[in-house]
């Protein structure tokens, strides 16, 4: 396996003044990229927080911590817009995530985005973090991609197209009520408390099922800590504005899916890649089981890049370099 980049020393912290003491709302508290983030404003930050999420329960640690725990659905306009008040600083980190649209994903994703947005402006917020997803842009092209690239708004992917829709309702909305509005475009976050690219990869990888599809594509990677560095600095630099993407590792995916293979003692499995086209189009009109289908292999065989001259602008560095952050994950995972 190709070795990762090495770690940085932590140059880069976010000074722990600027947020001491500020009130701050954290919705999708209970998931893992909102739980980390109002883990870390509570414990390093200083900061007054109250998370928000439909199933508090999850994440009852974080009310040991300080956190202020809120049960509440995103669609609730009544209780978020209560929620919204006397907040210094939004971060909207909460959306749909599910695998089959009931409906939900546009209602969560982009209407329930879109009224938060003008309930902060309502409420006074001084900064609102949305946190989107590179998911917005479809299936890019090969090469760099750009903030400045247009969002897939048609696509056929639910996630990423309600993600691109509410990305520019959210964007357009604040525009014309005039709040400061930030948006992050992470990749594939992966982490400690991460399940869909951490612990179930490493799930998947264990049970022999193969893993790579054709030698083509690549994985475009974020770790959490460096995710949370970057959506603080988004809060708290007077020079933050428009939209970043958040990638920290482009990687073929034999070295993506490799991380978790050598901690699990395991050895890759391929399929080539017109098997891979044949599955993918019988999955689509036969229940396999198999989470496969056109949609997916043309994300796999992408090779994008996101170049981060925004961010680094500001001073957002890679603290946890790439093989660190893969370890720190499989062993949270352990086994």
């Amino acid at each position: 396996m190709i070795p990762g980049p090495a770690i940085v020393p932590p140059a880069m912290k976010m000074p722990t003044e600027q947020l001491r003491s500020v009130p701050v709302l954290v919705t999708g508290a209970t998931g893992f990229i909102g739980g980390a983030l109002a883990r870390r404003l509570a414990t390093e930050e200083g900061a007054i927080v109250t998370g928000s999420g439909r199933s508090v329960g999850k994440a009852a640690g974080l009310g040991s911590l300080g956190v202020r725990l809120e049960a509440a659905d995103l669609r609730d306009a009544a209780t978020m817009g209560e929620l919204v008040q006397g907040q210094q600083i939004v971060f909207h980190v909460g959306a749909w995530l599910g695998a089959r649209d009931d409906g939900s994903a546009e209602q969560i994703n982009v209407t329930a985005t879109e009224s938060l947005v003008r309930q902060a402006a309502a409420a006074g917020v001084r900064r609102f973090v949305l946190v989107s997803s590179v998911a917005a842009y479809g299936v890019p092209p090969d090469g760099p991609i750009t903030e400045d690239w247009p969002l897939a708004l048609d696509q056929s992917y639910d996630y990423g197209r309600t993600k691109a829709m509410g990305d520019a309702a959210a964007r357009r909305v604040a525009a014309e009520v005039g709040l400061d509005l930030v948006v992050v475009r992470p990749g594939m976050v992966h982490g400690p408390g991460g399940e869909a690219w951490t612990r179930n990869i490493l799930d998947v990888v264990r049970s022999g099922k193969p893993t790579l599809l054709g030698r083509r594509g690549h994985a475009s990677t974020l770790y959490i800590d460096n995710l949370i560095d970057l959506m603080l600095l988004m809060a708290t630099s007077p020079d933050a504005e428009g939209a970043y993407n958040a990638v920290d590792a482009v990687m073929p995916w034999q070295r993506f899916f490799g991380y978790f293979a050598d901690h699990a003692g395991v050895r890759l499995r391929r399929v080539p890649w017109r098997v891979a086209q044949v599955l993918a189009v019988v999955a689509e009109a036969l229940p396999l089981g198999i989470p496969l289908n056109r949609a997916r292999l043309a994300f796999y065989r992408a090779q994008p890049t996101w170049p981060m001259d925004r961010a680094e602008a500001l001073g957002w560095e890679i603290r946890v370099g790439e093989a660190e952050g893969f370890r720190r994950g499989v062993e949270w995972v352990g086994g």
